[in-house]
């Protein structure tokens, strides 16, 4: 009666599929480092606290209210993500405060025909075409959310595209 041997990882593999195995992880790799470098100086704890014009017209401030989660989010007009994800931020802002923060977008009146041409709210846009909203929050990459939770503190920092479902379950979580 003849043993088998006990085939190792190396046999197992062909040469292709160890390559293919390897080049998948290494673009793993590098998204996690290259999100980790966006996220590096994103602002945790205790929220800034600010009050801005919104595109409306009408003055907004970041401070949340009373057992509701606020979501702060960073965009630009020329993010393909951004213009992705537009439709999560329009459905989320119907049932939570959403601050929607356009960085480097150009004025206001170019703004607010984006806005129109992509159905966006205007009652809470603010034009950061100066940046200080995003130094503040230590942004370096669009779209970047922040979930605040009542009492004012970050809950959760997200870099890159979200889902509708993430973002309400990490507001949902934030509210808690």
């Amino acid at each position: 009666m003849k043993i088998k041997e006990p085939i190792s990882t190396a046999k197992k593999y062909s040469g292709k599929t160890r390559k293919t195995i390897m080049q998948f992880t290494m673009v793993i790799l590098a998204i996690f480092a290259i999100r980790a470098w966006q996220q590096q100086d994103l602002t945790t704890g205790v929220a800034p606290s600010f009050t801005s014009k919104a595109i409306s017209g009408e003055f907004i401030n970041s401070n949340p209210l009373p057992n509701q989660a606020v979501l702060i989010h960073f965009w630009a007009t020329w993010c393909t993500i951004c213009h992705l994800e537009n439709d999560n931020i329009q459905a989320i802002s119907k049932n939570y405060r959403v601050l929607n923060i356009a960085m480097q977008s150009g004025t206001d009146i170019e703004l607010k025909k984006y806005a129109k041409e992509h159905n966006m709210r205007l009652d809470n846009m603010i034009n950061d075409n100066s940046n200080l909203l995003a130094k503040l929050f230590g942004v370096r990459a669009t779209p970047s959310s922040f979930f605040i939770n009542p009492e004012g503190i970050i809950q959760f920092s997200e870099v890159g595209y979200v889902t509708t479902l993430g973002y309400r379950l990490r507001l949902w979580w934030a509210e808690l």
